[in-house]
C-alpha cells in the first residue's frame, strides 16, 4: 500500500503556477484567445458526455469497455450470511425424509428452522420479501407469520407385533387419528385430514416401511395466512408423494463411492447434525427419484503431537457453516453449487486422488504419508485422516488396535497412570494403514 501511495504522489502534476519573478507579457491590442476557447468546448463536451454516461448508467447499460473487462474471481469462505437467490446455479424442489420424497411448487423457496423442542421446522415462502422475513425469524427459532409450515417430519419405528394405529394412539396422542382418513399413498397406508375447522393445520402419517418393523413419518402442515393458498397447494400433491424402502448402509458397502470437497454456508446457525443431514438430502439429491442416496461428511481429523493420539476435529460453533468432505453413492452429482438463499452447498474436486475411497474406508492409504496414528470414534490405531461427521453415543475405554482395552492394559501392566502406544512406523500396505511393531507400555 505504502509503494502504491508513494507512486501515485510521484504522478500528480502542479498545472497552473508561474514565477513570481517573471511578469506575463501584455499583448498590445486584444486577440481571441484561443485556449480559452478550446477550454469551454472541452469543458462542454465532457458534461454532455458525462450526462449520458449517467443516464445509461441508470438503465443498466454498461459501456463496452467496461462490459468486456473481466470480473474479480472471488473465493467462498464460510459465514453467516444471506445469499440472494438468483447465485445459486442448482435449486431443489423436493424435500427428502427417509423414504418420503415430497415434491413442491418450483416457486417456492424453502426455509430451514433450528428443530423446536426436538421437532425439525421448514418454512415456504413465495416471494423474496416472504423468504427474508421468514430467514430472519427461522434462525430465531420461531415464526409467527408464515404462509406454510411443515414440522415434527421424522422417521418413527413401530414396535414388534404392533400396529401403527396401536403405535401413534401410545407414542404420539398429539395425532388425532379420529380426525384424519385412511388411505394410501404411493401404494402404503396413510392417515390424512384437517384438524381444525378452519382448515389452518393438516395432519398426515404415511406408512414408509413396510419390512418386519414398520416405520412411518408423521407430517404437521399449518398456516397463518389462509389467504396464500399454500397449504392447500401442499394438500393438493400430497397424493404424489412418491414412497421408497429407506435402507442404512455402511460407507464402505455404498456401491459407488464418489467424494468432493464442500464448503457449506448458512445464515441459519445450528449445532444438530439431523437438521445437517436433512439439508443435505433435499438439496443433493436428484429431482424425480425415488431412489434414497448417502450424503455423509467428513472432517480432517487432529494429528497425534507426541504422546498424543490425534482425533476427530468437528466445527465449534455452525454446522452449516463449515469445510467438510462428502462421501456419496449419488453418481448423478457434479461439481457445483446447490442451495437456496439461505444456504449454500459449494461442492468441488479433490486434490486427493480417489477421495470417495479415503473416505468410506478410514483405514484405505495409497502412501505411508496418508496414514496417523489416531482415534476412529471408539478404536485407537492406524488410519487416514479423514473422519466421519458423526459423534458417537458413548465408548468408554479406548480399544488399542491389536493390543486391547486401555483399562485391562492399564491393570495388567500395573500403570500408576494412563497407558500409551510405542511403535516403529506406520506403512502403507495393501492400501491399509498398518502400524509397525506397536507396543503399550505406561505413560511415564
Amino acid at each position: 500500500m505504502e509503494n502504491q501511495i508513494n507512486v501515485g504522489d510521484q504522478n500528480t502534476q502542479q498545472i497552473g503556477q508561474n514565477p513570481v519573478d517573471q511578469p506575463l507579457p501584455i499583448p498590445e491590442k486584444p486577440k481571441v484567445n484561443y485556449w480559452m476557447i478550446s477550454t469551454i468546448v472541452l469543458l462542454i463536451v465532457t458534461v454532455i458526455g458525462g450526462t449520458f454516461y449517467f443516464l445509461n448508467a441508470k438503465k443498466g447499460i454498461v459501456p463496452p469497455t467496461v462490459q468486456n473487462q473481466p470480473l474479480p474471481q472471488s473465493t467462498i469462505e464460510p459465514s453467516a450470511t444471506n445469499f440472494p437467490t438468483g447465485s445459486i446455479a442448482t435449486k431443489s424442489n423436493q424435500i427428502r425424509i427417509g423414504g418420503l420424497q415430497l415434491t413442491y411448487p418450483e416457486s417456492w423457496a424453502p426455509i430451514f428452522a433450528t428443530p423446536s423442542n426436538g421437532k425439525n421446522l421448514i418454512y415456504f415462502a413465495k416471494t423474496e420479501q416472504e423468504s427474508q422475513t421468514l430467514i430472519g425469524c427461522a434462525a430465531q427459532g420461531s415464526c409467527n407469520s408464515y404462509p406454510l409450515k411443515l414440522e415434527d417430519f421424522a422417521n418413527y419405528a413401530v414396535w414388534q407385533n404392533s400396529t401403527v394405529e396401536d403405535f401413534i394412539k401410545q407414542v404420539r396422542a398429539d395425532i388425532q387419528l379420529s380426525s384424519l382418513q385412511k388411505t394410501t399413498i404411493g401404494g402404503r397406508e396413510a392417515w390424512l385430514g384437517y384438524t381444525d375447522a378452519q382448515k389452518t393445520k393438516h395432519q398426515a402419517v404415511i406408512v414408509t416401511s413396510t419390512s418386519q418393523s414398520k416405520s412411518f413419518v408423521a407430517i404437521t402442515a399449518s398456516t397463518s395466512n389462509i389467504g396464500s393458498g399454500m397449504l392447500e397447494e401442499y394438500v393438493a400433491k400430497l397424493s404424489a408423494i412418491r414412497v421408497s424402502e429407506y435402507k442404512s448402509v455402511k460407507p464402505i458397502e455404498l456401491t459407488t463411492k464418489k467424494g468432493f470437497v464442500v464448503e457449506l454456508t448458512s445464515s441459519l446457525n445450528t449445532q444438530d447434525s439431523g437438521l445437517v443431514s436433512f439439508v443435505l438430502e433435499s438439496l443433493l439429491a436428484p429431482k424425480n427419484s425415488t431412489k434414497n442416496y448417502s450424503y455423509l461428511l467428513y472432517t480432517e481429523s487432529a494429528k497425534s503431537t507426541g504422546s498424543s493420539v490425534g482425533g476427530p476435529s468437528y466445527p465449534k460453533d455452525n454446522y452449516l457453516n463449515n469445510k467438510y468432505y462428502l462421501l456419496t453413492d449419488n453418481d448423478q452429482l457434479l461439481d457445483g453449487t446447490y442451495g437456496t438463499s439461505q444456504v449454500q452447498i459449494k461442492l468441488s474436486p479433490s486434490a486427493t486422488k480417489n477421495l470417495g475411497l479415503y473416505l468410506a474406508d478410514p483405514k484405505y492409504c495409497s502412501q505411508d504419508s496418508d496414514c496417523q496414528y489416531r482415534s476412529n470414534f471408539c478404536n485407537i490405531g492406524a488410519f487416514n485422516p479423514y473422519h466421519q461427521f458423526a459423534t458417537p453415543w458413548g465408548c468408554g475405554s479406548g480399544d488399542f488396535e491389536g493390543l486391547g482395552n486401555s483399562e485391562e492394559l492399564r491393570t495388567s501392566l500395573g500403570c500408576q497412570t494412563d497407558v500409551e502406544v510405542k511403535y516403529d512406523s506406520l506403512k502403507c500396505i495393501s492400501n491399509s494403514c498398518q502400524t509397525v511393531n506397536a507396543k503399550a507400555v505406561c505413560k511415564q
